[in-house]
């Protein structure tokens, strides 16, 4: 069962078999969050609740983001077992990079709430992080918690080797959710530099996603710039039946990012269907880089001329560029998204042994 969170607008739910059902019971940025998801809890009676959190999952203001973390703990305290997947925590943030820039006595409080949050996370039964970086900080400070690194996993194991960039058509793409740390401006500019080159001149740039929470308006307002540029492209909401189509379609995916929250699930799914990333050199880029063997062209944050750089290398170059292409593919394949869930069937079937058997 799956305790999802509700819609403003209800859409239909993905197919996920006859034996998962999707209960929508919990609202984003609501203040009921956590009693609800423990009253349903305690109702249900499970083996186990398994987690799987973004900093800001259950809000983006920082009390109602707050108490929906404490759920994991509440519930664990309440007699269920429960298991956290953190896709990102506050001290891997870099904080001058989003809304908090130029803030720091915002970020000091910040800090310190994530700290404690943190601390409660760690509380639930175990914890695993996604990035080799977090691991070592979390073990370092909470020594006797259970705490594991498990890579983010890789998108659909069972597609074919992805189709050679030569056959696929002139296309550069985009996506994420939009206005914060992750921009479009330098994107665009540098687009359109790379479309002065004659040979690139008949590329196109498709851009998939929506405003971040924080920065309703931005995409609209983005494209409304873009209006007379009729080689780029918005997308918008990129629904999960045509995430493949959207990547494996493409030549470069790049991303726009001052920033980052974490391992990249847009970086796996762009390395499971053959695009060429394009990313900066910084933060979690670093991380998956080095854990994970995923390798990209790369520019300096903020800096068009070197975006359009990086690109125009990769383009210059498909059959390099097809052979990092394979590369990365190759690698996500190395952490299939089974063995994620079988990391997670073993925990659950090793807490659930003891309840069981009546010795807890």
């Amino acid at each position: 069962m799956v305790l999802a969170d509700q819609l403003e607008t209800p859409k239909g739910e993905i197919e996920l078999g006859p034996k998962v059902s999707v209960e929508r019971i919990w609202t984003f940025n609501g203040l009921s969050t956590l009693p609800r998801l423990v009253r349903r809890l305690r109702q249900i009676r499970p083996d186990g609740a398994i987690f799987n959190l973004h900093t800001t999952s259950f809000g983006d203001r920082e009390i109602t983001a707050a108490l929906g973390l404490l759920t994991p703990v509440t519930a664990r305290l309440g007699g269920v077992p429960t298991g956290v997947i953190a896709h990102n925590i506050i001290a891997g943030v870099e904080l001058e990079n989003t809304l908090l820039k130029g803030r720091p006595l915002r970020q000091t409080v910040v800090r310190a709430g994530g700290a404690a949050i943190t601390a409660a996370l760690v509380r639930a039964s175990y914890l695993t992080v996604t990035l080799s970086s977090y691991h070592k900080h979390l073990t370092d400070t909470y020594p006797r918690r259970d705490i594991s690194h498990i890579p983010h996993g890789t998108f659909d194991t069972d597609q074919p080797a992805p189709a050679p960039l030569e056959s696929r058509p002139k296309r550069i793409v985009t996506m994420g959710k939009f206005g914060t740390y992750k921009r479009l401006e330098t994107l665009i500019e540098a687009f359109k530099t790379l479309k002065k080159t004659p040979e690139m001149a008949d590329y196109e740039l498709i851009i998939g996603g929506t405003d971040h929470p924080n920065a309703e308006g931005y995409m609209a307002e983005t494209e409304n710039a873009c209006r007379e540029e009729p080689d780029i492209h918005f997308h918008g909401y990129v629904a999960e039946e045509d995430i493949a189509r959207f990547f494996s379609t493409a030549q470069l995916s790049v991303f726009d990012y001052e920033s980052t929250t974490g391992s990249s699930g847009v970086l796996h799914q762009t390395a499971s269907y053959g695009a060429v990333p394009v990313f900066p050199k910084i933060g979690d880029f670093v991380d998956v880089s080095r854990d994970e063997g995923l390798e990209g062209f790369n520019y300096t944050p903020r800096s068009a001329s070197s975006m359009a750089s990086a690109m125009r290398d990769a383009l210059s170059d498909l059959e390099q560029a097809s052979q990092l292409a394979d590369a990365n593919y190759w690698a996500s394949k190395g952490f299939p998204f089974d063995q994620v869930v079988g990391f997670h069937i073993e925990k659950m079937g090793q807490l659930a042994s003891p309840m069981r058997d009546g010795s807890v």
